[in-house]
């Protein structure tokens, strides 16, 4: 990198969720996906909880909050991601 030119590989950001150990994320189509069948499943699990146990809705209410934290979370990863891709995000990163 010496002539001022970034690689390709450089240019590129590997965005990742959780840990850097964690699954890469390729851009917001995945992401979307993987939130949609979240909210597939988990309103109908909230729903029996609190069925089940009225007086857990204390708790029940900090699972949901954390649970689409985690979601926004991960839909801004699909976002950088993405937005990371294009050829001209490092020369626009540069000029800010």
């Amino acid at each position: 990198m010496s002539n001022g030119y970034l690689t390709e590989e450089a240019k590129l950001m590997e965005v990742r969720v959780q840990s850097k150990k964690g699954t890469v994320v390729k851009g917001i189509d995945p992401v979307l996906v993987e939130i949609h069948q979240r909210l597939q499943s988990h309103p109908q699990e909230w729903l029996r909880s609190l069925q089940e146990d009225p007086s857990g809705f204390g708790d029940l209410e900090k699972k949901v909050h954390h649970a689409f934290q985690q979601m926004a979370d991960q839909l801004v990863a699909g976002l950088l991601a993405q937005a990371t891709q294009a050829d001209d995000f490092a020369d626009n990163a540069k000029k800010k």
